[in-house]
């Protein structure tokens, strides 16, 4: 008897990322409060002196009933013990560095705080993953981000789209797609945000949700008996998209499609250094400069001397960026050192240890990826904020990435034990009732 290959779609089953283990103790109306409340705090990000803010706070009063969490998912506590190191290690590089340039006690305090709010604010996303599920965070989570819309200065700024609401409402609509199991909803939000954005000189912003779209398809492929996925052949899989969405974005942009500006300004940087991403990401041959000058680090409270300015407009030049343009002075190093990477920006503020949480956020984005995708149970959230976890690692600087930083890692570390669930099969793509609460929780 010879055996088809299923031709239906399968839908998401309950990963890793999504089905937490049991409960420590029995959940009150008032741990199901804090779980929503936290993450609505965390997203809206209000500022308090110093570098503090209020979801920082609060992640912080939770330490008691997060702490214990952190055992529960794997490397969840080598994530914290090294974003403690590499305060410690930036407090350090700032005392040594007192002896031959200045140093602000403000900006290491700045500093300090934000990497210690990232700790505490993982892991109060993953204790109230254990509360209300993964799905609801991420939503509680969006609907923070939207309201603090107009607290911020996206709405005043000349692009509104891609600096004020693009994020706030990819992850507020995609999180809520996941939460209701809807496939049809998740490619509704990516084509409806890609087109804006692509209208909006988000070419990055649209490339991500193109290849996130990609991959939400690629799970729903037939399935042959017998095969089980592979997370090495899927991560290359997802190696040779990212080179092809590249290949076409570069080319539908330099074809004009989506708009002159957008023409204008990408050959431009392709004529600085024969590269797009080169050309659009000179701060990169800056940090190569100052790593080299200083593997060890600066530190978190270090301000930039003459020779470090002179040795990154060193590097700039190298590739074809002219840097006397006052950007150098005015953004890389006007208060502190900002070289518009989180591999960088870490590294060079926080020493070896910093250097180490970025290899530690590396393994822990593409394991997330790769298993989900090779489970084809990752929700299109999760596939979106690994894709921008790895763009904002080489091209982002750290402080605006934060956020997004957060909330995937609270959605995505993946729990020391799952129990197995046999695959199930629906139309439309949602999962059967029966199985919503567990991939939920």
């Amino acid at each position: 008897m010879t055996v088809r290959p299923s031709t239906r779609a399968v839908a998401p089953r309950a990963t890793a990322a999504e089905v937490p283990s049991p409960p420590l103790r029995p959940h009150t109306w008032m741990d199901r409060a804090a779980a929503a409340t936290a993450p609505v705090l965390l997203a809206m990000s209000l500022d308090l002196p110093q570098g503090l803010k209020v979801g920082y706070v609060i992640a912080l009063l939770l330490v008691p009933v997060w702490l214990p969490v952190l055992a529960r998912f794997r490397e969840a506590r080598l994530f914290a013990v090294l974003g403690l190191a590499a305060i410690a290690m930036g407090a350090v590089l700032t005392a040594f560095s007192n002896a031959g340039q200045s140093t602000s006690q403000t900006l290491l305090a700045g500093n300090s705080f934000m990497v210690l709010g990232l700790v505490a604010g993982t892991g109060a996303l993953l204790w109230a993953r254990t509360v209300i599920g993964a799905p609801m965070v991420a939503v509680w989570f969006g609907l923070g981000m939207v309201a603090a819309i107009p607290l911020g200065s996206g709405l005043s700024s000349v692009n509104v789209w891609r600096f004020g609401l693009s994020l706030p409402l990819t992850v507020l609509l995609l999180a809520l797609a996941w939460r209701w199991s809807s496939r049809v909803m998740e490619f509704a939000v990516i084509g409806a945000i890609g087109v804006i954005g692509a209208l909006n000189d988000a070419r990055s912003g649209s490339a991500m949700l193109v290849m996130t779209a990609a991959l939400v398809l690629w799970q729903l492929r037939p399935t042959t008996p017998g095969r089980r996925g592979s997370t090495v052949r899927t991560l290359l899989g997802l190696a040779v998209l990212g080179a092809a969405v590249y290949t076409v974005a570069q080319a539908v942009i330099l074809g004009g499609l989506l708009g002159e500006r957008t023409q204008e300004r990408t050959q431009a940087q392709i004529d600085t250094s024969g590269n797009l991403i080169v050309g659009g990401r000179p701060e990169a041959a800056a940090t190569v400069e100052l790593v080299a000058n200083r593997p060890l680090g600066y530190g978190s409270g270090a301000i930039p001397t003459l020779s470090d300015i002179l040795s990154a407009k060193t590097g700039m030049s190298f590739i074809g960026y002219q840097p006397n343009n006052g950007y150098v002075e005015r953004y890389m190093f006007g208060n502190g050192y900002e070289v518009h990477s989180m591999i960088g920006d870490l590294w060079v503020r926080f020493g070896l240890f910093g250097a180490a949480l970025v290899v530690l956020l590396f393994v822990l984005t593409f394991r997330a990826l790769g298993d989900g995708l090779a489970r084809r149970a990752a929700s299109a959230l999760v596939i979106w904020l690994a894709i921008r976890m790895l763009w904002n690692l080489c091209f982002s600087p750290v402080d605006s990435s934060m956020l997004l930083t957060m909330l995937f890692l609270g959605v995505a570390f993946v729990p020391v034990t799952m129990r197995s669930r046999p695959e199930a099969s629906t139309a439309g793509g949602r999962i059967p009732p029966t199985r919503q609460t567990a991939v939920h929780r």
